[in-house]
């Protein structure tokens, strides 16, 4: 069997056997939305988000399949297991991309695998977010653009599929723009007029369906269709701090490369991890044996300059725009994954020197995946390395499915309690003047519970602390984390504000 169909087969069950357990919180909602549209407790609408606009609806459309089939697999489940094969795909089509641009089978296996093993993107791969497909669709672009002749048609759609995947595959624009500008073959007239048919094109079509996803949605926090493609989650944002550019954004970068801490590999020490180190270390002693051997070169390589411009386009464009949005994340850097592992492809294969040590590089590829796994993937396959999915878990087994839970704001450690501990009923706490004015009770309905938000809410009530139950609360609170459930005694317990009226809630 060829190296490259083993590899695949290989990716595809490492992949498949060690999902991550530590959620995107992103994926979580994305789950949490999907099931309760096909529930009925929420409309189709909410699968429409401006920054991911379709990926939750598609997600929707292979939960159904799968519901269908009559396979019980809930909605996260079914997200992780499309992104595994959709990142498969990606590291074959980044294998033949370096194989076209450097003729050299070890380079092309090389950047397939630090492509494939980089911590971020094999974290990623294995959880439930839009990046992996808008990716993949970006890699399509490269592709066709790369092709001679080249196929502008398909990279349209697949530069359109990107956007309706993840708004941030709109810089794209500035690589593809530049490639048709670069084609000599063409006149200057019609280069320029090419590239304004692509931009009206791709933008009035990512444009209409927005447009009529935006007549779907609730309008009341966003009343213009701008406000809403321009919206973006509270703690992302631009940031002119010189200090986090330098700091955090470069060691994001790093961060795409390698992952993980020593303390997980003592916290999960196992036979895994231990031939995931084993391996480590061989791949690292055989490259160093490979770089003192001689080296072999059968002929030098002429790399394709317009698609070396290309790359570095793709990837200067984003670095630019990343280094003051959310400069510190590293699942933003995923969208200049493919370019990076392809230029250090090609700049391996550039220089005779290296290209004729090309197998050694190789063994780098496969240390840094046995240190990826040992340190990061491994540790992260199981629910204990969540402390929130832990509690979610605990919370499970505790607490009655009959309960209700209030909230005053649903953040994303509720959306992972709401989702890992199902059947619950959650409610938003009603509020007049920034006070509570319902009236509880604990009755044969269920317990009736209240979250953080909602706890903050009502800390000011003594008689409230009173009724709680000290053998229903579950907290987890530290620097990282600040979650708490509590729930009231086994009595009918009310709150009241005077002037406020009836009771908002009352459960027979």
């Amino acid at each position: 069997m060829p190296p490259a169909w083993l590899l695949l087969i290989a990716s595809a069950a490492l992949y498949l056997t060690f999902l991550t357990r530590t959620f995107y919180w992103d994926g979580v909602l994305f789950a949490l939305d999907i099931e309760a549209v096909h529930q009925g407790t929420m409309a189709p609408a909410v699968l429409f988000h401006p920054n991911h606009l379709l990926y939750s609806a598609f997600g929707s459309v292979l939960y159904s399949a799968v519901l269908a089939l009559r396979l019980n697999v809930r909605a996260l489940t079914v997200l992780q297991i499309f992104n595994v094969l959709l990142s498969v795909l990606t590291g074959y089509l980044v294998y033949l991309l370096s194989r076209r641009l450097t003729q050299s089978g070890a380079i092309a296996i090389f950047c397939w695998l630090l492509f494939a093993s980089g911590a971020t993107w094999w974290k990623f791969s294995t959880d439930a977010d839009s990046y992996i497909i808008s990716v993949l669709l970006l890699v399509l672009v490269a592709w066709f653009l790369l092709e001679m002749p080249e196929h502008i048609l398909a990279a349209a759609g697949c530069h359109i599929a990107a956007m309706l995947f993840h708004e941030l595959a709109i810089f794209t624009y500035v690589p593809v723009i530049t490639i048709i500008a670069l084609d000599s073959q063409r006149s200057v007239a019609r280069r320029f007029w090419m590239s304004v048919a692509y931009l009206a094109g791709t933008g009035s079509a990512v444009g209409a369906v927005y447009l009529l996803c935006y007549t779907q949605v609730d309008r009341t926090a966003f009343p213009s269709l701008f406000r809403w493609i321009t919206s973006y989650a509270s703690d992302s944002g631009f940031t002119h701090s010189l200090g986090q550019i330098v700091g955090s954004y470069l060691t994001s970068y790093v961060k795409l490369f390698l992952g993980g801490r020593l303390g997980f590999i003592g916290d999960y020490f196992s036979v895994a991890i231990c031939l995931s180190l084993l391996a480590c270390v061989s791949a690292l002693v055989w490259a160093i044996i490979l770089f003192r051997g001689r080296p072999q070169l059968d002929a030098s390589v002429r790399i394709n300059r317009n698609a070396v411009i290309f790359l570095w386009v793709w990837l200067i464009s984003y670095a630019i725009f990343l280094a003051s949005w959310d400069p510190g994340s590293a699942f933003h850097k995923l969208f200049v994954w493919p370019p990076i592992a392809l230029l250090i492809g090609v700049y391996l294969a550039q220089r005779d020197a290296l290209l004729a040590r090309a197998k050694a590089f190789v063994a780098i590829a496969v240390a840094i995946a046995g240190w990826n796994f040992a340190a990061f993937i491994y540790p992260h396959s199981h629910a204990s390395a969540d402390p929130v999915l832990t509690l979610a878990q605990t919370i499970d087994k505790e607490l009655p499915k009959t309960a209700t839970v209030y909230f005053r704001v649903l953040d994303p450690d509720d959306w992972y309690l709401e989702y890992f501990a199902p059947g619950r009923f959650w409610s938003p706490i009603q509020t007049q003047g920034g006070r509570a004015y319902i009236g509880f009770t604990n009755s044969p309905a269920g317990p009736v519970c209240f979250e953080t938000t909602a706890l903050a809410l009502l800390e000011n009530a003594p008689e409230f602390h009173s009724d709680i139950d000290p053998n229903r609360r579950w907290d987890l609170v530290n620097s990282k984390h600040n979650v708490r459930l509590e729930c009231l005694k086994e009595r009918r317990w009310r709150l009241t504000r005077p002037g406020f009226g009836r009771p908002a809630h009352s459960p027979q």
